[in-house]
This record gives structure tokens, sequence and C-alpha cells, in this order.
């Protein structure tokens, strides 16, 4: 096969691999709301936010129910304590607008790169002339690629997660509404800077898992299946 046309079908079968498993990834981890849970007695929660445990826990669903596009407003209203309250402030709201707005680009994205991977998937049997074989390839190739990529990633995160995180939402946001204060914000005390840096760490694992999943398939069709080499 021509090397350039090879090349563009690693190169989208590299990305949409990424799209699809990076994004699905990030799903799995940010709406596990025993994350939340555990997140709430790890780091003591309830003293910087001074919630109790049911309120952060229902809190968090709202949110997870807002993000995920299923209600129009984030409802934040709670009693703490006898007092009936609203826990976010307007920046606070205005933020996660933008959140939203990254986790519907996110689905998108999503679903765009699953399209573009079948489209690859199915060249690469019409190229080989029915043959499964370069296909299998492809995805051996593409998910090495990934983890290796993932695991470069991984450790440079960790030398310095605080600067990597503040370059993540200088890239994503157009403005400066993420830059919340602890004394009067309660996103910031919700979700703490380790907060963060362990959902990292889980997104990467999920990522990996299923880069291993594609990466053994792949291996076991092109091994399996006859074809040109």
């Amino acid at each position: 096969m021509n090397r350039s046309l090879n090349a563009v079908l690693i190169l989208l079968i590299t990305a949409s691999l990424a799209g699809c498993l990076l994004l699905t990834s990030v799903q799995l981890t940010a709406f596990d709301i025993n994350f939340y849970e555990r997140a709430y007695e790890r780091y003591d929660l309830q003293r910087t936010t001074e919630l109790p445990k049911k309120n952060y826990t229902d809190l968090c669903e709202n949110i997870l129910v807002y993000l995920n596009g299923q209600m129009d407003f984030l409802y934040n209203r709670a009693v703490v304590f006898g007092s009936v309250k609203y826990l976010f402030n307007q920046k606070e709201l205005l933020h996660m607008e933008d959140v939203k707005s990254l986790f519907v680009w996110g689905y998108r994205i999503r679903n765009l790169s699953f399209a573009v991977l079948l489209v690859t998937m199915f060249a690469a049997i019409g190229l080989s002339k029915g043959s499964k074989r370069l296909a299998g390839r492809l995805l051996l190739w593409g998910s090495i690629s990934l983890f290796l990529a993932t695991v470069g990633l991984g450790l440079l995160m960790q030398t310095d997660f605080y600067r990597h995180f503040t370059v993540f939402h200088e890239v994503f946001f157009t403005n400066d509404l993420w830059l919340l204060n602890p004394e009067t914000d309660l996103l910031i005390n919700m979700f703490p800077l380790e907060f963060f840096n362990d959902m990292a760490i889980r997104i990467i694992l999920y990522f990996t898992v299923q880069l291993a999943a594609v990466a053994s398939i792949g291996y076991f069709i092109s091994k399996t299946e006859k074809g040109t080499p």
C-alpha cells in the first residue's frame, strides 16, 4: 500500500481512538457519583465547604444532571443547618455554563470520532479487498501510539499538576471566571486541586484499560485474518 495512504489511515485511527476513548473515560469518571462521595471523606470537605455530606452529594448530583443536559439550569438551593440558601453566586453559575458547553462539545467530538473510526475501518477493509488484517494492524498501532503518549503525558502532569491544570483552563476557557476565590466561592472548596488530580489519574487509568482492550482486539484480528501483508 502507498506509504502516504497508510500514514493517513494510521493518523485517522489514532485521532478517532483518542476522541472516542478519552472522552468516554472523562464521562465515566466525571459522572460517577461515588467518586464525589469518596472525595468528601478523603479531603475533609465538610471543613472547607461547611456542607453536611447529604447536601454535598445532592449538590454534586444536581451538577451532573445539569452537565449531562438533563436540566437547563443548575439547581443549587438547599437547606443548610436550618437555613434555606442559594449555594453558588453568579460568577460560579456562569463558569458552570462554560463547563457545560465543554461537555456538549465533548459529546459531539466523541460521536464524530466514532463515526470517523468506523469509516476508516471500513476503508481499510475495502482497500484490503475484504480482509480485516490491515484494520487490525491499524487498531494495534494506533492503540500503542496513544498508550506511549498517555504514559508520557501522565508523568509530565504529575511533575507540576497545578501548572498543567492552569494551562488547560487558559486553553479551553475564553474568560477568567474559572479563577475562583476560596474565601467567597463554594465551588473551589467543593472541588480542590487534589480532587482534579485524582480525577485525571482515574481518567488515564480508564483510557489505558480501553487502549489495552482495543490493542488486544487489533492484535487478534491482524494475526487470525488472512489477507495481504
